[in-house]
């Protein structure tokens, strides 16, 4: 129905009531962006993250054993995180992480929102979304600009190099880290303290 808000998921041949609110999907990507989790562990934490039906990974897996139909589900979540969309193949790189970018998101998604709406205590995800597409002009949709262009290869104003050399660390996407990677890269620092100190 028009302007509905889903608050279930059918899976086969059962509506599962969700857990709509926008943070639960942005758990979701924090699980997706976690380099420790193999890829069926990330739709595991997705599952019972989404589907109130489940409370934990073992829910999960017992469901999983018991003939839930996981591939099924992964489309089912797919089409609610991508607001009722059939997601196309990401070919092009990313301008922003959820995670990253936290605090310029929700300074703009606020702004449109005429609200904090971390202090909600529920925001349908498919709401925040709608924020969140709205994002007109300011530091973020700036900074995604920038970083648009520099995928693209195409050349940056002179407003735009200025900003990038003065914030190269509000530019630069990180990739996460692996728990080895971080202990590897502190090691490092630690080994340059050392030296230089």
């Amino acid at each position: 129905m028009i302007g509905t808000l889903p608050e279930h998921l059918t899976v086969g041949d059962t509506d599962y009531p969700i857990r709509s609110d926008y943070r639960n999907v942005l758990q979701i990507f924090e699980a997706f962006n976690d380099p420790e989790l193999e890829p069926a562990e990330k739709w595991i934490v997705a599952i019972y993250l989404l589907f109130e039906d489940f409370s934990c990974a073992d829910d999960v897996l017992e469901a999983l054993e018991n003939g839930f139909p996981i591939e099924e589900a992964m489309k089912q979540i797919n089409w609610f995180i991508s607001a009722g969309k059939v997601p196309g193949k990401e070919t092009e790189l990313p301008v922003y992480d959820w995670a990253q970018d936290e605090q310029m998101i929700f300074s703009a998604v606020n702004k449109v929102a005429g609200k904090e709406t971390r202090e909600l205590e529920y925001l349908h995800w498919w709401t925040f979304l709608g924020y969140f597409n709205e994002v007109g002009e300011g530091t973020f949709s700036f900074i995604v600009g920038i970083r648009n262009k520099l995928n693209k290869g195409k050349k940056l104003e002179k407003h735009e190099k200025e900003f990038l050399s003065h914030n190269k660390e509000l530019v630069k996407l990180e990739k996460p880290k692996s728990k080895e990677e971080q202990e590897q890269e502190d090691a490092y620092n630690a080994l340059l303290d050392e030296v230089l100190g």
